[in-house]
């Protein structure tokens, strides 16, 4: 994470992945990596918050339709 050092502008910034097999029969992977940033007003309080992905929504949807191995365990 990281915070601005900005005077006109409180934000944090968190950078975050998300990996997940869903539980459907072929245990698709959902791998996306993004990044959230935290508005904050005077009082360091949240206001607002923006998330952007390294794939499209369709993109993400996608991947529930794709087989890909994985170390899975009966």
């Amino acid at each position: 994470m990281e915070k601005s050092e900005s005077s006109q502008r409180n934000y944090i910034l968190a950078t975050w992945k998300l990996r997940t097999y869903l539980k459907l029969p072929w245990r698709p992977l959902i791998s996306i990596n993004g990044n959230t940033v935290y508005d904050l007003d005077k009082d360091f309080k949240i206001v607002r918050h923006v998330e952007s992905w390294n794939v499209s929504a369709l993109e993400a949807i996608g991947q529930i339709f794709t087989v890909k191995s994985f170390p899975f365990r009966d």
